[in-house]
Formats: structure tokens, C-alpha cells, sequence
């Protein structure tokens, strides 16, 4: 997006506001399946961003999703339930009827406890249905099952006519170098070949979360995206005990497109500094590693001031942990100036702590070079959400 279409969009839809440029969305996954497209297939998790999913739908293979709402989300905007993978660690006996039902068997579920075998394997047999599922294996966080149960599972499984073993399903978290991404590949291969000998069963698929690095803030190291793909395409090509692959990317693929427009409300000064104070906050703006403003993220400045001087940033939250920016340069700063926030595609919009101090959740808007900017999701205040609505 242009300066000037940033402004566009901040003068037609205010701030604090959200903006997703499809087109660089589109660019990153075109980057994605150049690099691993006839390796394996792109699965992106909707936690990061779900409301970019419907743009999404047309050049993504498949949909995370970690949740009943999420699922709820991907049936509303027409996703296939062939392209869904129902992932997340609290798999109830009514969310699994609830999906069943809406998907009819389609798709594919993870396991990641026996509990959740046994919701699957009732719920299967009440709709007389059959599924195909991952088990998840765990990197030692509260995601999946360790290999003693892993293996527990899948003899269960083994016995039972409503459930087929796709394969295994692996996340460790996210930043990761490529030495981890490697020792991890080979770790799953080897164990790929342990059940094959052992027990005989075939893991046809693996879904693997890599969690490729992106850069942040200035200063930081600049990961290039096309060598970071070009990188674990090569660590894939090692892959020989899975038939079929997919990659799950939610922050890689979403964080790009993301812009974050916030106004200067007020200015004034202590001893110590200039103060800020914008329209948004760490309510609405998350960036992974950012501590108490102590690193400048990629961003624009919006503002006709010549002189430049140091400001701190604050939002609008009452409290001193809400801390955009410490100690930054800027061009003097009056109030209707704003700032773009870079880089904000991914978890933003969602992680946020977006309910405290009862401020509003902002505009959503799209941008593409063809349909110009559109307002997907009107600004909500929150004054209904959080309080007692006594009958």
C-alpha cells in the first residue's frame, strides 16, 4: 500500500483501525507454493488472522482450525469442509457433534489426547459416519501426546471401522532457525519408519507446523522470506516416510499484509520525555517479542512536522504497561497525526488483550489493487460485552 492509500484508508474509515492488503497476501502465498508447492500442500491456521480466510480460499489448500467458533467461521464463508483440519487441544463431545454434523465426515480431525479418540469414536458412530485423523505427537508443550500414548492410540484406532489413521501432526512453536527445522524433520522420519516396523501401519500424511522466521522490528535481523522457503525446501526433499505433506503457516503467511492506523490524540511532557498519546494500544497491537515498547517495529510516520524529536508512545489504556514506543524519533508530532503500524497481519487482530478498559474493537478493512478499500468488519463497542445484562 501506497502513503497515499494509507491516508485514503485512514480519512474514510478513522482510526484505530485495521487494514489487510490482499494483494500482498496473495504475493506471500504465491512465494510459499513457488518454493514447496510440488512438495506439499499449504495449510493455513486461521488463528492468526480468520478474517482473512474468504480471500484466502481461492489459492490455499487447506484451513486450521483450533476451535468451535472458528469452524463456525469457515462454514459461514463457504469453505469446503474437504479443506479443513480440525485441530485444538479442548475437543468437546458437542462442538465434535456439531462439526460432524456440518462437515459429515469431511475433513480431517486431530487427536491429541485419548479423550478426544473417544469423542471422535462415539460421535462417529451416533451419525453413523467415518473420519480420517492425525494424531498429534507433542514437542513437549501441552499440544499432542507423547509416543507411548501416541502408539496406545493408534492400536485403538487399528480396531476400529469408523476411524482411519492419516498420519501425524507436529508443531514445536514458531521463530525457528532451519538447524531445528532439520533435527525435527528427521526425528519424524525415523519414528515414520519405527511404527511402520512395529506395528505394521502406514502414516500416510504429516502436517507440519515449521514456524519460518519473521522479522519484526528495525534493527533486527531481516529474514528473507524466499530464503527461509528456499531453505526448508531443501530440509523437505529429505522427507521419504510420508506420501503426502502439508505445511501449516499462520504467522509466515499473514504477517506481511497487516496495517495498524492509530491517531495522535494528545501531546504533552514530563521531566524526563514527550509523551504520545494515540487512539489505539497493545489492546489491539501485538508483535511477538515486543517488550514495553523497547523496539521500534516497521511503521510510518504520518505527519507534516519539520522539526524532529524523541517521543515516547502510549495508547489509551490506563495502565503503564500500555507502551507502544520508547524514546523514538519522529517529526514534531500535533495531534490528528497518525502512525501505520507495519507487519500486523498475524495474531493482532485476535491475541490482543481486546476487551480491557471497554474501548471499542476497530474497523476491519480490505485493500486489493482491484477492489480498492473495503470495510469487512464495522467498528463495535464493547460497553454490551462487558457488562452484567441482569433479566
Amino acid at each position: 500500500m501506497t502513503v497515499e492509500m494509507i491516508k485514503e484508508a485512514a480519512a474514510n474509515f478513522g482510526t484505530p483501525s485495521y487494514v489487510f492488503d490482499l494483494d500482498l497476501l496473495k504475493e506471500r502465498v504465491d512465494l510459499i507454493n513457488k518454493y514447496i508447492g510440488k512438495k506439499a500442500l499449504c495449510c493455513y491456521a486461521m488463528k492468526a488472522n480468520p478474517f482473512i480466510i474468504g480471500p484466502m480460499n481461492e489459492y490455499t489448500d487447506k484451513f486450521e482450525v483450533c476451535s468451535p467458533g472458528e469452524y463456525e467461521i469457515c462454514n459461514k464463508m463457504g469453505i469446503a469442509p474437504e479443506k479443513i483440519v480440525v485441530s485444538g487441544v479442548n475437543k468437546t463431545y458437542e462442538s465434535m457433534t456439531r462439526i460432524m454434523g456440518l462437515c459429515g465426515g469431511k475433513g480431517i480431525f486431530t487427536i491429541e489426547s485419548e479423550t478426544h479418540y473417544e469423542i471422535l469414536s462415539k460421535v462417529c458412530r451416533e451419525q453413523n459416519t467415518c473420519i480420517k485423523v492425525l494424531i498429534r505427537l507433542s514437542s513437549g508443550n501441552q499440544f499432542g501426546v507423547d509416543k507411548e500414548t501416541f502408539e496406545r492410540i493408534l492400536q485403538r484406532i487399528k480396531q476400529d471401522d469408523r476411524i482411519e489413521i492419516q498420519g501425524l501432526h507436529y508443531y514445536s512453536g514458531t521463530q525457528k532457525k532451519q538447524k531445528k527445522i532439520a533435527k525435527e524433520i528427521a526425528m519424524l522420519e525415523e519414528y515414520a519408519e519405527y511404527i511402520k516396523t512395529t506395528y505394521g501401519i502406514i502414516l500416510h500424511e504429516l502436517e507440519y507446523g515449521p514456524g519460518l522466521s519473521v522479522t519484526y522490528f528495525e534493527g533486527d535481523d531481516e529474514f528473507d522470506p524466499e530464503e527461509e522457503l528456499a531453505g526448508f525446501a531443501e530440509i523437505l526433499d529429505s522427507v521419504k516416510a510420508y506420501e503426502h505433506i502439508t505445511i501449516e503457516m499462520g504467522r509466515f503467511i499473514a504477517t506481511p499484509c497487516g496495517y495498524y492506523l492509530s491517531s495522535v490524540v494528545d501531546i504533552k511532557k514530563t521531566e524526563e520525555h514527550n509523551i504520545c498519546i494515540i487512539d489505539g494500544g497493545i489492546h489491539q497491537l501485538n508483535y511477538y517479542g515486543q517488550i514495553r515498547g523497547m523496539k521500534k517495529p516497521y511503521m510510518q510516520c504520518i505527519s507534516d512536522g519539520k522539526d524532529v524529536k524523541s517521543y515516547s508512545v502510549y495508547g489509551s489504556l490506563c495502565t503503564v504497561n500500555d507502551v507502544l514506543l520508547a524514546a523514538v524519533d519522529f517529526p514534531e508530532l500535533s495531534k490528528g497525526d497518525f502512525f501505520a503500524f507495519e507487519r500486523c497481519g498475524a495474531y493482532s487482530v485476535t491475541e490482543g488483550m481486546a476487551l480491557f478498559l471497554t474501548r471499542e474493537l476497530p474497523n476491519v478493512v480490505f485493500y486489493s489493487d482491484k477492489n480498492g478499500l473495503q470495510l469487512v468488519r464495522k467498528e463495535i463497542l464493547t460497553d454490551g460485552i462487558n457488562s452484567a445484562n441482569i433479566i
